[in-house]
């Protein structure tokens, strides 16, 4: 045997790969340790190819936020299991990319835009936890005027990303992450009423006719019924106008307002983003 106890340790501490195969790599170049880390690094590539079309179900969801808290980014980097989710090696893989995607000039990126260094990091990885990994999404949002606040649940399976615009007090700070978690539990699909499409409307109002027809009401109250049940529907689907989790007597958009007053602020929300593994 060309090579030693030693030389196996150092080269899983530099590749991460498991003792058998950095054993077959030291044997393969003679002992010498970084023949062998090349020698990894084109099986890595090899293994990489053979994985690149199994099914990647499982995954976490990443959020980075910049210094300044006025812009961040969210992603999702999908795996094959839990298990490897929640390996240390894939953890520092999502970090990784989330830094990049933050860094990007654009607002959303996809696999294709990965630089050709994080393409070749993404095929380690592989390499490495023995599962196809992908990176599925990412998506940023900014503030001009404010804040941007974030929030992960579920074991990094849900991520939110808010962003408020009027300043970046505590208690505008302490606004964006309970309406980070309000978004996370209560899964709005529009920020206000102005966002939802006409045609979602029209499509909800001749259910609702339909439904009130069918239960035998009079035609001259059918309207007002439907009305009402827009407005509820409104108050599920857009975030200023639910039920603040907090305080379920009050909106969403009435504790912004109450925070502005305090915060002597004129504070809006901009916008949020709401990513669920897999959706």
């Amino acid at each position: 045997m060309s090579f030693t106890a030693e030389d196996v340790k150092k080269l899983r501490e530099k590749t991460g790969v498991g003792m058998m195969v950095c054993k077959e790599a030291l044997t393969s170049s003679k002992g010498n340790v970084e023949e062998a880390v090349e020698y990894l690094r084109k099986k890595g590539l090899a293994m990489a190819e053979k994985k690149s079309g199994r099914a990647t179900a499982d995954g976490l969801i990443g959020v980075e936020i910049a210094p300044d808290g006025k812009t961040a980014v969210m992603i999702e980097v999908n795996c094959e299991t839990d298990f490897v989710a929640k390996t240390e090696q894939f953890k520092e893989l999502v970090k990784k990319l989330s830094q990049w995607a933050l860094a990007q000039g654009k607002g959303s990126t996809t696999a294709a835009d990965l630089s050709p260094e994080l393409v070749e990091q993404v095929k380690q990885t592989i390499a490495k936890l023995g599962e196809n990994l992908q990176y599925k999404r990412g998506e940023k949002i900014q503030s001009q005027t404010g804040l941007v606040e974030g929030y992960l649940h579920l074991g990094s399976k849900l991520g939110v990303l808010v962003a408020l615009d009027g300043g970046n007090s505590p208690e505008i700070k302490a606004l964006g992450r309970d309406l980070a978690m309000q978004v996370a539990a209560s899964s709005p699909q529009w920020l206000s009423r102005k966002q939802v499409p006409a045609e979602v409307i029209d499509k909800e109002k001749a259910i609702y006719q339909e439904q009130v027809r069918g239960a035998g009401k009079p035609e001259n109250v059918v309207e007002k019924i439907v009305t009402g049940k827009i407005e509820k529907f409104y108050s599920e689907v857009c975030l200023l106008e639910q039920a603040y989790v907090k305080d379920p007597q009050k909106s969403v958009e009435a504790i912004v307002r109450e925070t502005a007053a305090k915060a002597g602020a004129t504070l809006e929300v901009n916008r949020f983003i709401r990513f669920r593994l897999g959706e």
